[in-house]
């Protein structure tokens, strides 16, 4: 990488935080199924939060006004600049993040996954967007339910909607939350997995569960659901 690109990319990832940071300590938030979270906590498993890809960036913003980033161990996929840039962000909000880039070098992106899995079995939360990085949306990849099974974790549904928003044309019709935003935020109920969950059926859960947390979402803030 040239140091202009190096540059480039520090810039980005400063901007993106600082975007994020602003919006976190602007914005007023309307949640509804704490006791979801509480539920999963209490039975000891580790913490997976799952969402479409469109909604990553509230999610992130949420978590950072309540100063959560070192409670976060987190998957990026490495080997490209957008992933590059998202681990900026992440090391900026305190959050412990592994690069897993299994085209390039499948060895030592199964190394990253083990070391999030450990993370996560020793107290560690995470999050995936099971649509991402490139799509089709709302069709989750395997990775959600491989990351839960290993971890035998809790995958809490999250979904988000704001009507101080610029959404981006484009596939995932990604959140771009504005200062000052209200979000009204929607936990559904936890979907336990074990080392003995059935992949398929993990999927067809989350898929059906993030529906319904990003449509309740929707109706919390007066608008007509949409997918």
């Amino acid at each position: 990488m040239s140091k202009l690109s190096d540059w480039w990319l520090r810039f980005e990832g400063n901007a993106l935080f600082s975007h994020t940071r602003l919006v976190a300590r602007t914005a007023r938030f309307t949640v509804e199924g704490q006791a979801n979270a509480t539920l999963a906590q209490a039975n000891g498993r580790s913490l997976l939060w799952s969402m479409w890809h469109g909604q990553v960036w509230p999610f992130i913003i949420w978590r950072d006004r309540l100063h959560d980033g070192p409670n976060f161990c987190l998957v990026r996929l490495g080997g490209d600049e957008r992933s590059n840039i998202l681990y900026q962000l992440g090391d900026k909000l305190g959050a412990q993040t592994h690069a897993v880039d299994m085209e390039g070098n499948p060895v030592a992106g199964g190394r990253a996954v083990l070391r999030v899995i450990q993370a996560m079995k020793g107290g560690k939360q995470s999050f995936i967007a099971p649509d991402g990085p490139n799509g089709p949306a709302y069709i989750p990849k395997p990775g959600v339910a491989f990351l839960a099974r290993k971890a035998e974790a809790a995958i809490l549904p999250f979904g988000a909607w704001t009507r101080h928003t610029y959404l981006m044309k484009r596939w995932d019709s990604y959140f771009v939350p504005f200062p000052f935003a209200h979000f009204h935020i929607h936990i559904g109920t936890p979907i336990f997995v074990d080392r003995k969950s059935d992949d398929a059926e993990t999927l067809q859960q989350v898929t059906e569960a993030l529906h319904a947390a990003r449509t309740r979402a929707q109706i919390m803030a007066g608008v007509e659901p949409w997918r």
